[in-house]
């Protein structure tokens, strides 16, 4: 059962923006694409934004739980997201099969972060994109980030470095790293990687 601390934040208003992911769809072309997963699907508001813009494509949306999923309050697209408990290191998801993995605010707690590379790069298709959206760990923000989340959501949480990334995704097998931040906001502790399956 989720504990209080992640009951309480998940009724945040920030725990529902979607400005996260639609930086990153600006910035990719997806307009072709038939099948994108979300690793983290939290109580479901980011798949939902996704069904809606991407109407064509069908979202499948991963999560070690289920039970923070409000299924109730969600407002989708034509398509309606599909939920899969399953864990980020060992997706039960045919290889080659999706356009693009996106994972928004997910991987800094995530166990096994190369092994989650790599299942990324198994299922995504050649030429599928991987995206990932999270705290910068150069950012002074990093360590308090990390100090919280230790203290009242997971001990696991590690806020990674361009550099720790693009190491995990070379490892995989991706290619085409590059890192961007919003314009104006080049300061800030978001980063959001992008890179290719080969």
């Amino acid at each position: 059962m989720p504990s209080l601390f992640k009951r309480i934040f998940a009724r945040l208003p920030m725990a529902r923006s979607t400005r996260a992911y639609d930086f990153a769809l600006a910035h990719v072309d997806l307009s072709q694409a038939e099948r994108v997963l979300e690793i983290g699907a939290g109580q479901g508001y980011g798949a939902a934004h996704l069904s809606r813009a991407l109407p064509h494509a069908q979202i499948f949306s991963v999560d070690i739980t289920t039970e923070c999923l409000k299924p109730e309050r969600l407002e989708t697209g034509p398509h309606p997201p599909i939920f899969i408990q399953a864990t980020a290191p060992a997706l039960p998801l045919s290889s080659k099969s999706m356009d693009a993995v996106i994972l928004v605010m997910t991987f800094h707690c995530l166990p096994q972060p190369q092994q989650v590379f790599n299942e990324a790069a198994r299922v995504l298709k050649p030429g599928g994109v991987l995206i990932l959206a999270d705290v910068d760990g150069h950012h002074w923000m990093a360590r308090p980030f990390e100090w919280v989340e230790h203290a009242f959501i997971s001990p696991l949480t590690h806020a990674y470095t361009p550099e720790e990334l693009a190491q995990l995704a070379e490892r995989a097998g991706l290619r085409d790293f590059r890192v961007m931040r919003r314009p104006g906001k080049e300061r800030g502790f978001m980063m959001w990687v992008f890179c290719v399956s080969a």
